[in-house]
């Protein structure tokens, strides 16, 4: 018995050593697997086991073409450093990587990437093979987790667009007839809504909204945000409809929503959800629920939550509001005005 247990182990330090052996492209493939579906299941526990599965191999294998990708092209310029057409190709993926990634949108960022090509055509200039070989690896790996992170956001984005979706079975109508009247005063006339924009406020149509700006489970039907390229810019209201014969109730808003907000926590975005209690002045309002939290992509608290309104249709619109906390008040000025300017039937003034 014991022999056996001896051969046993022998074949398989033999294997292990053969297959762990350093610097072998299956090894450090076996890492990043390691460490990517962990860090993939985490990332995405808050969808269904099924999105994760499907997530997790798409983002997989996904990341091992590209890690594939980047170690050959690596081992290349370590046999033929100094090679033009790689360093090229490698300081294109990286700016691109940059790019997608929205690094370069802050100052910071630009500032960075100056800095790195400096470094890069010193290092050129001067012919320092080790140091060029070194940022080649780092820009390749750097690239990689890049990209391979925006896709996972990307499929995390879908995913939860999908998981909304017509969730209800919506029967859903071209919502983007919205006119507009000199004073900023905006009709749609298959909600029977209107309201006034706020000052400093811009609104989208639903043809302008990214998938992300879309996902809720009501039909969107446009948005308001203090920035005119930034839709999630706060304050913003997003404006969901929901048929009469849905019969869409408290309950099932409440619902919606709490399940948002957990996709949000999950993924990173907030933290340290607290519910508050407020009164809502205006009388057309069914129901509604606030809470505060804390803007990790926007180091700050905020608050968020929804109002639900029921037009002369009897259809239900629910407005997400994310905006700034504002101490003494319900609500922060343009909000309050935004609330205030709210008509039901063709009321609009100067009609």
């Amino acid at each position: 018995m014991k022999q056996i247990l001896t051969k046993i182990q022998n074949h398989a330090s033999g294997f292990f050593n053969k297959y762990l052996a350093p610097k072998t492209t299956r090894n450090l493939l076996t890492i990043y697997s390691l460490i990517a579906i962990p860090f993939f299941i985490y990332h995405e526990s808050h969808l269904p086991w099924h999105y994760i599965l499907a997530l997790c191999i798409v983002s997989l294998i996904v990341g091992l073409l590209i890690t594939y990708a980047s170690l050959y092209v690596i081992n290349r310029y370590w046999a033929e450093t100094f090679h033009p057409l790689i360093e090229i190709g490698v300081a294109i993926v990286f700016i691109f990587a940059l790019w997608l990634a929205e690094i370069l949108v802050f100052e910071a960022g630009t500032v960075f990437l100056f800095l790195f090509i400096a470094i890069t055509f010193l290092v050129r200039v001067l012919h320092l093979e080790t140091y060029a070989r070194l940022l080649i690896a780092a820009c390749l790996i750097a690239s990689n987790a890049l990209i391979s992170f925006k896709a996972l956001q990307g499929a995390e984005v879908l995913s939860a667009y999908l998981l909304f979706k017509n969730k209800y079975q919506i029967e859903e109508k071209d919502l983007n007839g919205w006119s507009v009247v000199d004073n900023n005063q905006y009709w749609n006339e298959e909600l029977q809504f209107g309201f006034t924009l706020p000052e400093g406020f811009y609104f989208f149509k639903p043809e302008n909204l990214t998938m992300e700006n879309k996902t809720g489970a009501g039909q969107i039907a446009g948005l308001l945000a203090f920035s005119d390229h930034d839709a999630e810019r706060y304050p913003f209201v997003r404006i969901f409809y929901f048929p009469d014969y849905l019969g869409f109730q408290e309950n099932q808003a409440i619902s919606e929503f709490s399940e948002f907000l957990k996709i949000q926590v999950s993924k990173g975005d907030i933290e340290d959800i607290q519910e508050i209690q407020q009164k809502e002045l205006e009388p057309f309002i069914v129901t509604s629920k606030f809470w505060t939290f804390y803007d990790l992509l926007r180091p700050r608290y905020a608050k968020t939550g929804f109002i639900l309104v029921e037009t002369p249709n009897r259809d239900k619109l629910l407005l997400h509001i994310t905006e700034n906390l504002e101490k003494g008040e319900i609500h922060e000025q343009g909000i309050r005005e935004f609330l205030a300017s709210i008509r039901f039937g063709n009321r609009l003034q100067g009609n």
